[in-house]
């Protein structure tokens, strides 16, 4: 299983959100920790100055008056009670020496006293009715109280009696700061958009310059890239275009120079065929004839296998059936045995149609020369169109099926001069499928002889 995308775009999305995704999280988890800290020793101080205050206070008050006195200090979440002995912390309480030590600082002169940290379950008749556990029904994210939620505070009076504070964390203190936690995820979403722009901005100049990579390849006069945008992608644009002006340039000067050596071959070619009209023996008349033509067919055959990158046909839509057909037709009528697969009507392919035909009529005419039957079946998908043309002959070993589309490469044994081949109808059909970006292979047949596979992919 692939844990990274395949484009680039994702990968630096996934790069970007996952790593903005752990900062803000342990962002927030240290900072949830610190306003933990911080909640406590704040809370803990005001309890310490409040206790100490109201011990104070009750030490001037006669004992007949201290019921009403707590009493009336009495308030939610904070109790206090008057006996005459201490009570002894719950098992789960913890003690606090911090907090102990700072009421010891504000009540030097007494001696004896308890603080501890206890369970909202000690804490009396502050103790929520739902229980610890219970969540908000209209707000489940809201995070119960922590175990230790109270305050518990003994000091022995000078009268030998024990007041007790229970000071219970308010609820509303303890739960998640939905507030920020709200700052941080529109933070977080303000971000990974701007990522997205930004990254989408620094990969589109690759996918364009993709596209006139595999234009260039189809069409060597496709127009120049647009050199704007950022320096580096301008730069980019401006080596592309300079690529594109010399390779047309290559090729327009090497056209030229095979017009030239034709025109020049010709010349001497036909003053060579009038000079063997004049032999008297026609024998020897016949060989020169034979052999002027096979020069004749050389030179042109060389002529079209350059030129198969340079047809200045435009593309337009094609009927693949009714090409097919129009080839098999033209194939019968030169008595060849060529037959089509019944299939699904495929698709228009925008293509070059003259430049296609004659790329499969190659591949039908050598099918036809070495394997005595041609046929051919169409497999139409929405990426490709691909065309197998299959052959009844001998079949070649696979180390020797690359080399046949090699210029003037000819197997001794059957591809030789004497059937009529030149050795460029494959390397001309291989140049013509790969200036539409396809391709052309081939590979041994399913029982016997060779399959040439034409693969042509559909515009996106």
């Amino acid at each position: 299983m692939r844990l990274l995308p395949r484009s680039l775009f994702g990968r630096l999305v996934l790069i970007l959100i996952v790593g903005l995704i752990l900062a803000q999280t342990l962002g927030s988890l240290l900072l949830l920790r610190d306003r933990d800290r911080i909640l406590q020793q704040r809370l803990g101080l005001n309890m310490i100055q409040r206790i100490s205050g109201l011990v104070r206070l009750v030490e001037k008050i006669p004992d007949v008056e201290r019921g009403q006195l707590v009493h009336a200090l009495e308030a939610p979440g904070f109790r206090v009670e008057i006996s005459d002995r201490s009570e002894k912390p719950g098992k789960d309480a913890i003690p606090a020496p911090h907090l102990e030590a700072m009421l010891r600082q504000q009540l030097p002169d007494y001696e004896h006293m308890i603080v501890s940290v206890v369970p909202m379950r000690d804490t009396g008749s502050f103790r929520r009715p739902d229980g610890p556990e219970h969540r908000h029904p209209k707000r489940p994210w809201r995070r119960p109280p922590p175990r230790h939620s109270g305050f518990h505070a003994q000091v022995k009076l000078s009268d030998g009696n024990w007041i007790g504070f229970r000071h219970l964390i308010p609820e509303r203190m303890l739960t998640w700061p939905v507030r920020m936690l709200g700052y941080l995820g529109i933070l977080v979403v303000s971000i990974i958009i701007l990522s997205l722009l930004a990254v989408r901005l620094a990969t589109r100049p690759l996918g364009v310059l993709a596209r006139a990579a595999d234009g260039l390849g189809r069409d060597i006069q496709r127009p120049p890239l647009e050199e704007s945008g950022p320096s580096e992608v301008s730069r980019a644009a401006r080596a592309f275009n300079t690529m594109q002006r010399r390779l047309r340039r290559y090729i327009e000067d090497r056209g030229q120079i095979l017009a030239a050596i034709s025109h020049d071959l010709k010349t001497p070619i036909t003053r060579l065929r009038l000079r063997t009209e004049m032999l008297p023996e026609p024998e020897l008349k016949e060989k020169f004839n034979r052999d002027l033509n096979e020069m004749e067919q050389m030179v042109s055959a060389t002529l079209d296998f350059m030129r198969g990158t340079e047809s200045r046909e435009k593309p337009v839509p094609i009927d693949i059936r009714a090409l097919f057909e129009a080839l098999v037709d033209d194939m019968r009528e030169l008595k060849a045995g060529v037959t089509l697969e019944e299939t699904a009507e495929p698709a228009p392919f925008t293509g070059r149609p003259l430049a296609l035909k004659r790329c499969i009529g190659n591949l039908l005419e050598n099918a036809v020369r070495y394997g005595r039957e041609a046929h051919i079946s169409i497999q139409d998908t929405p990426s490709q169109l691909q065309i197998i043309i299959s052959d009844k002959g001998p079949g070649i070993p696979d180390e020797e099926l690359e080399g046949l589309f090699r210029p003037f490469y000819r197997r001794e044994t059957s591809r030789n001069r004497q059937t009529g081949g030149t050795g460029l109808g494959l390397g001309i059909a291989r140049n013509i499928a790969r200036a539409h970006g396809g391709e052309v292979t081939l590979r041994p047949g399913t029982s016997v002889g060779l399959e040439a596979v034409v693969t042509l992919p559909r515009d996106p």
